[in-house]
């Protein structure tokens, strides 16, 4: 492109490139081939230091030192990890952090209209945040990268925007509760807090938006089951720490700033998730009682002691199973674990019992005199049951043979209304 000015009766020829165009700059003055030849790293690197000239990344970005700086923060988790056993959760993810900053600024005009930098995270001033329940101590260094974006924005003459976000992986401890397992639910906090009081800064919930989660990809970003749980919600919330006392109250007066740290939460909620629990733990459970139900029903004593020995067996195979599921710290025991515990004890008793019946049967012991009362069942037994023509003296019958007939249903059928009503007080629990 060629165009022409007339100065002192004469035409000067001036040439500019065919692709230069003023886009976002205001100013015509100056060599324009020059201007637009530059390179936008050039004029990055010219921003860069003149911003950076005299910056000090250890004086808070503001020029009224009574004039807090407020930090908006908003979390992304991409991760949760529970550990039942240490008593701990893992949150990985971003934090977002923004802030103003009354020094790093700038005239877009004298940079071709940039509007944004992007610098290293050392080179700016940042809060000094702390996790207060992080596992690593409260003064480590490696909940957050040392490394992270930053991005500065031009927003306004006189302060710009300073947009952080640095990942972190923060493991905190816990007080996991799983006495209602494996129905059990439970919550976990990381507690975030800046160093300095709430004069100098004050941290708070990005527009109080709750925490992003990103669990997965395309069909998996919803997913909440992580391992041998699952994720109901994850929150934030703000809460102030002053004088030892824990407070959702902001403070007011500047004392009262001055004596005050404002904390952050994130604040998951999760619960067992344990699909097999029936098929593991309750159908062996029920297998294990029909085993104690069929024993008192055998032909023989003999064989009903055989019985009990192999329901006792395969129950302490099963103990073995849940010993390894169940988590250590517990403040009430289970319902379903006293349950399994309940029926382990019957079937003792109930092998110690045809134990002594099949170790009396073998002698010439009579029968004592008060327990022979038991015959009288059988006058409420129907006709049609008994043998035709068949008349026998209960109250003179010393044999344990004949005894041990009567006796052994009637405890099985006792024992069979106490399993169906500890069955049901454990659905009632449970429901």
């Amino acid at each position: 492109m060629v165009c022409g000015k007339k100065v002192n009766g004469k035409i000067a020829i001036l040439k500019r490139d065919v692709n230069a165009q003023q886009q976002g700059i205001d100013s015509e003055e100056g060599d324009a081939e020059t201007f637009f030849n530059r390179t936008y790293s050039a004029h990055q690197s010219d921003l860069e230091k003149r911003i950076f000239r005299g910056y000090d990344i250890k004086k808070r970005p503001v020029k009224n030192a009574s004039v807090p700086t407020v930090v908006d923060v908003h979390w992304h988790v991409i991760h949760v990890s529970i550990n039942q056993k240490e008593q701990t959760m893992t949150l990985h993810g971003h934090i977002y952090m923004r802030w103003y900053d009354e020094y790093l600024v700038w005239d877009p005009k004298d940079f071709a209209g940039i509007h944004y930098a992007r610098v290293k995270k050392w080179q700016v001033w940042q809060p000094k945040i702390r996790v207060s329940n992080s596992a690593s101590g409260l003064a480590s260094a490696f909940d957050f990268s040392t490394s992270a974006h930053v991005i500065i924005q031009m927003v306004e003459k006189d302060r710009a925007k300073v947009e952080m976000y640095p990942t972190f992986s923060i493991k905190v401890g816990c007080m996991f509760d799983f006495g209602d397992f494996p129905y059990d639910q439970n919550k976990c906090s990381v507690n975030l807090f800046a160093t300095d009081t709430m004069a100098e800064v004050q941290l708070q919930n990005l527009y109080n938006i709750p925490p992003t989660l990103s669990f997965g990809w395309e069909e998996q970003k919803m997913k909440r089951i992580i391992s041998d749980f699952k994720i109901l919600n994850v929150s934030a919330s703000q809460f102030y720490y002053g004088s030892g006392n824990v407070s959702k109250t902001a403070p007011v007066t500047g004392f009262e700033l001055g004596n005050t740290w404002s904390m952050l939460a994130v604040n998951v909620d999760f619960v067992r998730h344990s699909p097999y629990f029936w098929s593991t733990i309750v159908a062996p459970t029920l297998v294990c009682t029909m085993f104690i139900q069929v024993s008192f029903f055998a032909p023989t004593v003999s064989l009903a002691f055989v019985i009990n020995l192999m329901a006792i067996y395969l129950e302490f195979m099963f103990l073995q199973d849940i010993t390894i599921k169940i988590p250590l710290y517990l403040s009430k025991r289970p319902s379903s674990i006293t349950l399994f515990h309940i029926l382990l004890i019957s079937n003792i008793v109930s092998a110690v019992f045809h134990g002594v019946l099949c170790a009396l049967c073998s002698t010439k012991v009579p029968v004592p005199l008060p327990i022979r009362k038991i015959y009288a069942v059988k006058d409420y037994v129907p006709a049609s049951w008994k043998e035709e023509g068949m008349v026998v003296d209960y109250a003179c019958d010393t044999n344990w043979t004949e005894w041990t007939r009567t006796a052994r249903p009637l405890a099985g059928l006792a024992m069979f209304v106490y399993f169906v009503i500890m069955f049901i007080l454990y659905l009632v629990v449970r429901i």
